[in-house]
This record gives C-alpha cells, sequence and structure tokens, in this order.
C-alpha cells in the first residue's frame, strides 16, 4: 500500500514511522539526564549487562568518558509518550584526534581487514549505545525463533519438500521483515541524521552478530572487521562506509531507506568516499 501527501507518493512505513516516532536530538543537559537515565534504567537495572553494575553508577545516571564528545538521540514514543530508545555517536576527541575510539580499545580490530588512517580518523564515529527498553526489542525472541528453525532444518528426518517449504516460509519471513517498521530502523535513523550533521563518512560499532543480522534487513549491516569480544558481553567490531551502506539501502529496501533518511534528506549518494 502507498500513501499520496503533497504530491509525492509515501510509502506505508513511512507514514508509520512519522506517526508513532519522533527523534529528539539530546543537545541540553536536561536531555543528556533522559539519555543516561534511560542507558541506567535499562543496561543496570532491567538487562543487567555485564559492566553495567547498578552500584557504580550513586546518582543513577548511566554515563562515561566518551559522553562528553559524543551526540545523542532519544526515541519517543507518540501514542505513549515515554522514550523507547537511545544512542549515541562517539565524534573523534577534539582535544585528542588520534585517540582510539572505544571499539578499538576493547575488541580485536583485524589490521588486515581495517586501517585508520589520520585523515579518515577525522571523519569516523562509533555508533555505541544502541539502546531499545525491553518491551520494544524483540531480538531475543527471533534469535530463539532462528534457533529453532535452524535446528528442524539440520534433522536427518527434513525431507526434500519440507525444506523447499522451509526456504519460501524463510523467503516471506524476509520479505515481511523488509516491508515492516521496527524499532531498530528508528533507531538507524538516528545515527543517520547525527551521521550527516557531523560529517561523518565512516562507522564502526561493536555488536551482538544476532543484531548485525536483523540489521541486514534493513541493508545496514556492517562488514565484520575482527573476532568475538567480551565487551559488555560477546561483541564483534563492524565497519561501514555510510555512503556505500545507503546506497546498498536504497536498492535494496526503499521503505527503509526513506525511514532512515526521511526521505533523502539525509542522504548524498553524489559525495566521494575513499574505499577502505
Amino acid at each position: 500500500m502507498q500513501l499520496l501527501t503533497y504530491g509525492f507518493v509515501m510509502s506505508e512505513i513511512y507514514d508509520t514511522f512519522k506517526r508513532a516516532f519522533i527523534l529528539i536530538k539530546a543537545d541540553t543537559p536536561e536531555l543528556k539526564q533522559k539519555v543516561y537515565q534511560l542507558r541506567y534504567q535499562v543496561y543496570c537495572l532491567q538487562l543487567k549487562l555485564p559492566g553495567f553494575c547498578a552500584a557504580n553508577y550513586p546518582d543513577k545516571l548511566e554515563k562515561d568518558q566518551y559522553d562528553d564528545h559524543s551526540c545523542h538521540t532519544l526515541i519517543q514514543f507518540v501514542p505513549t509518550g515515554e522514550f523507547v530508545g537511545t544512542t549515541r555517536l562517539i565524534l573523534p576527541n577534539p582535544l585528542n584526534p588520534e585517540k582510539k575510539l572505544p571499539i578499538e580499545e576493547h575488541t580485536q580490530i583485524d589490521p588486515g581487514l581495517l586501517v585508520l588512517d589520520s585523515e579518515t580518523r577525522k571523519h569516523t564515529a562509533e555508533i555505541s549505545r544502541f539502546l531499545v527498553t525491553p518491551h520494544f526489542d524483540r531480538r531475543k525472541g527471533d534469535r530463539r525463533k532462528n534457533a529453532e528453525q535452524n535446528r528442524k532444518s539440520s534433522t536427518p528426518e527434513t525431507t526434500p519438500d519440507n525444506t523447499q517449504e522451509d526456504r519460501r516460509k524463510g523467503d516471506r519471513r524476509t520479505a515481511d521483515r523488509r516491508s515492516t517498521l521496527n524499532i531498530y530502523m528508528v533507531l538507524m535513523a538516528a545515527v543517520v541524521r547525527m551521521t550527516v550533521e557531523h560529517d561523518v563518512q565512516y562507522w564502526l560499532s561493536a555488536m551482538e552478530p544476532t543484531l548485525n543480522r536483523l540489521l541486514s534487513f534493513t541493508g545496514l549491516d556492517g562488514r565484520p572487521v575482527g573476532p568475538l569480544a567480551n565487551f559488555h558481553g560477546p561483541r564483534r567490531p563492524y565497519f561501514g562506509v555510510v555512503k556505500d551502506m545507503l546506497d546498498k539501502l536504497y536498492a535494496r529496501n526503499f521503505g527503509a531507506w526513506e525511514v532512515i533518511t526521511d526521505r533523502g534528506k539525509y542522504w548524498h549518494r553524489k559525495v566521494p568516499v575513499k574505499k577502505l
């Protein structure tokens, strides 16, 4: 289904996004405090992730040394008014441009896969604190379903016809995910807005492989550049050239592209970018 508005055809997924979510740039002390409160609530109290002990944050604000040179966005769910997610971009340290990003300190980036020179580092940011409140998070359910499907498809009793049917169902599930708005798509829309504002051309991120696979349904999965590491749980370093990823998204999933770039407002196809 497509909707016509102001002379343009608007996809249903974009219309849903505009009606359901507001992206709020957290650039005031008050809004930043809401970011830190949300991170504390989710990471320290609800998920209790490794490295996020509530006792270490007596002010109930989860923040670190990188927040001073980061930009932040809050995701507000319109029907309830609550904040359901937040993310940040860790930008190059203006006082020390050569300073490594946390992903470089806590994971092992393979120099055969990625080397950042001084010029590239000026335009590289790390996607960090990619947070969704638990009741909006569907990763655990997806992970369990995928594991069960993989288990069934690998049993000796599976017949060729059943295998073909499983593949058809898998194709339908993939199509459904690509045509349906999800909270990770909204978070990536926030990332892209901050990216354009701060002239970022390359993304680094440390995330669960499962999350990177989920992002692949929007076309924004990163390229692995190192092995799994124990960084707030099992995380792998990923790298992406922003322009290439958004170009791929445009060709692969137009509805997601509309959401993530706000219908092209945050996308520049002809900007030359050095390949890494």
